[in-house]
Parts: structure tokens; sequence; C-alpha cells
């Protein structure tokens, strides 16, 4: 298949998709995996009645699996006992194509799609839960969600000491609008699957950043770093580690549970 065949192709069916179909595809895309709860949370909550919102949601990713657009993962979050709800779904290398294409950013080469392991897409799905709960918090008025970066688009690059760049990797970058108050902050989310060295470096990572005061100097302020934690025995690991950091960094770190991600990055939190 040539090139402007396949961009002949993607463009018929950007046109062919609905808005919403085509928002979903985008939203998969750039959080890379999605479960069709969240899916429904995101898109499908005009809709009062529980069980046509799930069917509508349904129809329409069983349409966009048809479309060559999304791949059903086969595990699910939840079990049998979450149902449709507990699919997971990922981007084909046609979705990356036409989002691609529809911002500007010409033809990408396809790609397939590999089932991942089990602890890569609960991190993955952990990550797009803070973007769904942004968006669920911005419908309530409680916030305003001015930007949201996940991975690669929140990285950041420094200079090292001894020359070179080096790399800040965060899960996300969010800024909020809170009241008057604009609210910057990298996002971790820790699924308790790394030993306590891994967290060191990664604490390290932020001071060194920082440190080199690239983020100040383009953004007059460095965001607050928050550590999302899946229980409380995870916070308080975290907790001791930012407490061994030199203390004028203490500050910089939030870490509470996954469920106080509003709490946190509203800024109601508390330092570590």
């Amino acid at each position: 298949m040539t090139g402007l065949t396949r961009q002949a192709r993607l463009e018929r069916l950007a046109d062919q998709i609905s808005s919403r179909d085509l928002a979903i595809v985008s939203d998969v895309v750039r959080l890379r995996y999605l479960s069709a709860g969240q899916i429904e949370r995101l898109h499908f909550t005009a809709i009062e009645q529980p069980l046509t919102r799930r069917r509508r949601t349904n129809r329409s990713l069983n349409r966009l699996r048809e479309h060559g657009l999304l791949v059903r993962l086969e595990r699910r979050v939840g079990g049998v006992k979450a149902g449709s709800s507990g699919f997971v779904f990922g981007p084909t290398g046609e979705a990356k194509a036409l989002v691609a294409l529809r911002d500007g950013q010409g033809l990408t080469r396809p790609r397939t799609l590999h089932e991942p392991g089990q602890t890569f897409v609960d991190h993955g799905l952990a990550c797009s839960e803070v973007y769904v709960h942004l968006r669920e918090a911005e419908q309530t008025g409680k916030i305003e969600l001015l930007e949201h970066h996940g991975e690669p688009a929140a990285w950041r690059q420094y200079p090292g000491s001894f020359g070179g760049l080096l790399s800040l990797r965060p899960d996300a970058f969010v800024a909020l609008g809170v009241g008057e108050y604009e609210h910057r902050a990298f996002i971790e989310v820790d699924c308790g699957t790394e030993g306590s060295t891994a967290l060191r470096r990664k604490l390290g990572t932020y001071v060194e950043y920082y440190r080199s005061g690239r983020e100040q100097a383009e953004h007059s302020v460095f965001p607050q770093v928050i550590w999302l934690c899946s229980d409380q025995r995870r916070v308080a690991v975290l907790q001791a580690l930012v407490a061994e950091l030199p203390g004028d960094v203490q500050p910089l770190f939030l870490v509470g549970l996954q469920t106080e991600l509003l709490y946190l990055v509203r800024g109601d939190g508390r330092s570590a």
C-alpha cells in the first residue's frame, strides 16, 4: 500500500466516524490504555440511563475495533464481575496515524500493538485514571484542567553535572486553575512495584532537575511533585525516603493515596 493510498483511506475514515469516536481514539492514543469504564466516564456522561450509557459505549468501541482503530487486550480489569466495563483498549498503528494526520504531523509508519504485561497495563490504567478523575472534577466545577501531558510529552531534559543531557520522566504533568490560582504538578503514580533503590533514584532526579533551574527559568515556578501511592504502606515508604532528602527540597514533594489526587493537586495537601 502506498503512502498516498493509506493517507486517502485515513482521511475518508476520519470523515466517516463521529466527532465523539474521533475524540475517543485521540484519548486512547494519547493515554496509551483506557478501560471501557474510563471511556464511558469521559465521553458518555450526558446519557442519564446507566444501561443505555453502557450500551452506547460498547457500540462505539465495537465500531472503532471494526474500523481497525482500537484493539481490545486479552486481560481486563476487575475480573469477570466487571463485565464489559473492565475491557482494556489500546490504539492500533492506524489510530496513531489518524491522530497524527489530523494534528498536521504527517503520516506515521504502521506499527503493531503487542500484548503488554499485566504490570505495565495496570500502571498505564492508573496513569489514565489521573486524567479521567481530573476531567470529572472539571465537569463539576471544582477545577479547570488547563494542561495534561502524559508520557512522553511530560518528560523534561536538563544538563547534567558532567555535560550531556539527562531526562526527568514523570508519569504526567498537569496545570490546573483553582479559583484565581494556577497549580502546576508533576505526577508520579506508584503501584508498589519499585524498590527503595529505584525510588531514591527517581527522587534524586527530581532534585537534580530542580537544582538545574531550567523549569523555573521557563515557567517562573517549579511544579509540585505529587506521588500517588496504591496503599498506606507505600505512602509511609515514600514519606520516609523524602525525609532523607535535604531539608530545602523536601517541600517539593507531596505523598498520598491515589484516591487523594484532587486533594493533593488542588494544593490542599500536606507536605511529605
